[in-house]
């Protein structure tokens, strides 16, 4: 759905409006926020937060205080995100049991540092790829969303998906390469 569609929409069922959005949007903002919280947060972290941010979203959109409802969702989910990671960066990071047996036991801390390098740079070489291409990356390859689902996540086409996935990932490879990570 577009901007007017959603907008049609939420006057005439705030309820179906903002279900409509979230739908539409849950993908995109879990991706953003779980790109800022996976070094630091848990997944029930980043559910919370994603919640914060519809709420946000929801309470600003029925005031029609909003411009293009995807550019807003995006800035809050971002700017949510941040703010949560410096929050959990901030205190005590509590690890559920489960999980316990998957975190580094620091018997090989120079692997253990060398691999955490390795994923920082992928992330920041992510990044850098810019809007829309990081989210297609990250939908696409930690999410396992498929053309279709990263479509409507991000009100394209399948085929543009597929079309940036591509230059995205051969760009990718080149600032891996640049950085160091590459073959």
């Amino acid at each position: 759905m577009n901007d007017a569609e959603l907008r049609s929409l939420l006057k005439t069922s705030p309820r179906d409006g903002h279900r409509a959005i979230f739908e539409q949007y849950a993908n995109y903002v879990y991706t953003i926020v779980w790109s800022k919280l996976r070094g630091c947060g848990t997944k029930e972290d980043a559910e919370e937060v994603v919640s914060d941010i519809f709420a946000e979203v929801f309470r600003h959109v029925d005031a029609g205080a909003v411009g293009s409802i995807g550019g807003f969702v995006g800035t809050v989910a971002r700017n949510r995100a941040i703010t949560a990671f410096h929050h959990l960066r901030g205190g005590v990071q509590a690890v559920p049991l489960e999980d316990a047996a998957a975190l580094p036991d620091g018997s090989d801390v120079e692997t253990d540092a060398e691999a955490a390098e390795q994923r920082r740079i992928l992330l920041d070489q992510i990044k850098a790829l810019g809007e829309p291409d990081a989210s297609i990356v990250f939908a696409k390859y930690f999410h396992g969303r498929n053309a279709r689902e990263i479509a409507r996540m991000l009100d394209m086409t399948p085929a543009a998906v597929r079309q940036r996935l591509h230059r995205a990932v051969r760009k990718l490879r080149t600032l891996l390469e640049e950085a160091g990570l590459g073959r």
